[in-house]
């Protein structure tokens, strides 16, 4: 500004200092441009000039200070220092106190939430304008980001509503189209009973999940956290957060300086660690019930023993799951129970009558389904003894498959398998009612399937060495899943194998001790779901990649959880039927009859919601 006002005064001056003559430029009062008048010409000294740019400038800055006080005026908000202003839409309402309180718990700094109601953008705008709110959320009913008159931080939206639709679990509806599901959620928001009312039907969100409500798919979509929080879910709804638009262009520039910033908005740094705190976990709890979640996929028995070896030796290793691979492997974690040991070593165990034994090789199959971790604990994994049994750890250990429920000696059969995904760590234990330490197959040759100090073996169904193992294995782990090898062979309903045990009692007080999912194995057929609180028991999965041929011992089950810190948050059961000795998924008429054979199964161990 000087330097220009400088060059200004110069010109002025080389322009202006002339010498005033009669007669104009030519001379006098006769001069030829005006004769007979006189022109006075006004001479200014360049020092002159010089001498009043401190005073030019000293006004301009008084201007630029006054019109920068009245536009800088309009940006002022009367607030404490530890209290932030938010407006929420009434449908918004709930998940921004909840977030106001978690946000308040970790900083101590108060967001004090205003009912909206059902405003438009305009109206929300206004708000801010106003200065009597420092944010609003607003979904898509408002219009989502502001077109103008506000500003969105962060550019993604802060977080996603979702309608999820549920019936009680276990059922054989699944899903609907987009066009069925908005309109079965309209009637429910209307008080009409929408489809399936002897169902259960209910809208909830993702923070409401419990495994005793089964979620259904939308256009083939489950909800789950990521599939709602990357919109793919198409229920789901962009929520975004429009903060008062700062001020900008010349007379901005005193909002810079921290002394007028705190003063225009005194809870500006409350405002900002707001912001900053709307992409922490904190968020995901406080709105969807969990900063994370992991899915998991149960399978039954698998063995690669007999018919279903020479389909490998003639198919080659992917047979097995080749039908069903993909869907394993979506899974961040995928178990069963691997019943036959993988080897070439040992003898089988006299008197046994059924002996399972597979190539090493087909520890690929297990790697091509995408299978993390296995259940050892059963009654064919010792047929051709400890030598086998040591060779299929060893495999095992170098495809990088956990196992749990069988080890080089008791504490590693009772020792978990622990996994960790998303900051999530979940443990595995497995037991089997096999392994007693009065059942073996030869007096002659009286071996159990039990470990012992320095034997190799299986973990067996003692529910005091249970008891100890579950506490172990919470102190290192998130959640607990115990699995079980038990009851009798071909039954629709749990029938321990020895007399003594209760099988319902036994997974009740398993989820009462701590375990989150019980995963029943060894009947061969399908049985019913129980719902314990968070915990979810499932009796038997079923056979699942077997040489098997009765009906009901075709048919299986894919089970797939979402599990996050508080237990199981949803399941569902996708069936299966063998053919060629490899499961297939079933058609549409197949899965429904299977899925209502598993609702009636159920209903035995139904608790009151």
């Amino acid at each position: 500004m000087a330097r220009f006002l400088a060059r200004l005064g110069t010109r002025l001056g080389r322009a202006l200092r002339r010498t005033g003559r009669p007669g104009g430029r030519g001379g006098g009062a006769g001069g030829p441009d005006r004769p007979g008048r006189g022109v006075t010409v006004l001479t200014i000294s360049w020092p002159a000039v010089r001498r009043r740019i401190p005073g030019v400038l000293a006004v301009l800055l008084l201007v630029y200070a006054a019109a920068s006080a009245v536009y800088l005026h309009s940006f002022r908000v009367v607030r404490t220092r530890e209290v932030v202003v938010v407006a929420a839409e009434a449908e918004l309402l709930g998940d921004v106190e909840r977030l106001a309180r978690a946000f308040r718990a970790e900083t101590g700094r108060e967001v004090a939430v205003v009912d909206a109601g059902s405003s438009t953008a305009p109206e929300l705008l206004a708000r801010l304008a106003s200065g009597s709110v420092d944010a609003v959320f607003a979904g898509a009913s408002a219009g989502g980001a502001p077109a103008s008159g506000g500003r969105v931080y962060p550019r993604r939206p802060a977080f996603y509503r979702a309608a999820l639709l549920a019936v009680r679990f276990p059922s054989p509806h699944t899903d609907l189209s987009l066009e069925e599901a908005r309109r079965a959620v309209e009637d429910l928001r209307a008080g009409r009973p929408g489809p399936w009312p002897e169902a259960g039907l209910e809208a909830i969100g993702l923070r409401d999940r419990t495994p005793d409500r089964q979620l259904l798919a939308v256009d083939g979509v489950y909800p789950t956290l990521e599939t709602v929080c990357d919109g793919t879910y198409p229920l789901s709804e962009e929520v975004f957060l429009w903060l008062r638009p700062e001020p900008r262009g010349p007379l901005s520039l005193l909002y810079r300086l921290p002394p007028v910033r705190r003063l225009l908005r005194p809870n500006d740094e409350s405002l900002r660690e707001f912001v900053v705190w709307l992409e922490s976990p904190g968020l995901r709890e406080a709105v969807y019930g969990t900063p994370a979640e992991v899915s998991l996929t149960a399978v039954g028995d698998v063995w690669f023993a007999r018919n279903v070896g020479r389909l490998i030796d003639e198919k080659g290793l992917h047979y097995p799951f080749e039908l069903v691979a993909d869907r394993l492997r979506s899974a961040d974690l995928t178990w069963c129970n691997l019943e036959s040991p993988l080897g070439t070593t040992g003898a089988p165990l006299p008197g046994k009558m059924i002996w399972f034994r597979a190539r090493p090789e087909t520890v690929e199959c297990l790697r091509h389904a995408g299978m993390d971790v296995v259940a050892l604990a059963n009654n064919h994994i010792l047929d051709y003894d400890s030598p086998c049994l040591l060779e299929t750890l060893d495999l095992l250990e170098a495809s990088g498959i956990a196992y749990c429920g069988a080890g080089r000696d008791m504490d590693e059969a009772r020792r978990p398998a622990v996994l960790e995904v998303e900051g999530l760590k979940v443990a595995f234990l497995a037991y089997t009612e096999y392994a007693d330490p009065g059942l073996f197959w030869d007096v002659s040759y009286p071996r159990t399937f039990m470990a012992g100090d320095d034997v190799p073996g299986c973990a067996p169904l003692d529910m005091e060495m249970v008891a100890e193992d579950i506490e172990r294995a919470r102190a290192l782990a998130d959640l607990v899943v115990v699995g079980y090898h038990w009851g009798r062979e071909d039954e629709p309903y749990p029938v321990a194998y020895h007399p003594w045990n209760d099988l319902r009692a036994i997974a009740r007080r398993t989820v009462d001790l701590g375990a989150c999912l019980v995963l029943g194995t060894h009947p061969h057929a399908v049985q019913g779901y129980e719902v314990r609180g968070r915990g979810l028991i499932a009796y038997s999965l079923g056979n699942f990649v077997t040489d098997q041929v009765r009906d009901m011992q075709r048919e299986g089950v894919i089970l797939e959880l979402q599990l996050g810190r508080s237990g199981v948050l949803s399941a569902r059961i996708v069936p299966v039927w063998s053919e060629g000795f490899r499961p297939r998924l079933m058609t549409e008429e197949e899965a429904r009859a299977l899925l209502e054979k598993i609702q009636r199964l159920s209903w035995v161990y139904r608790q009151p919601r």
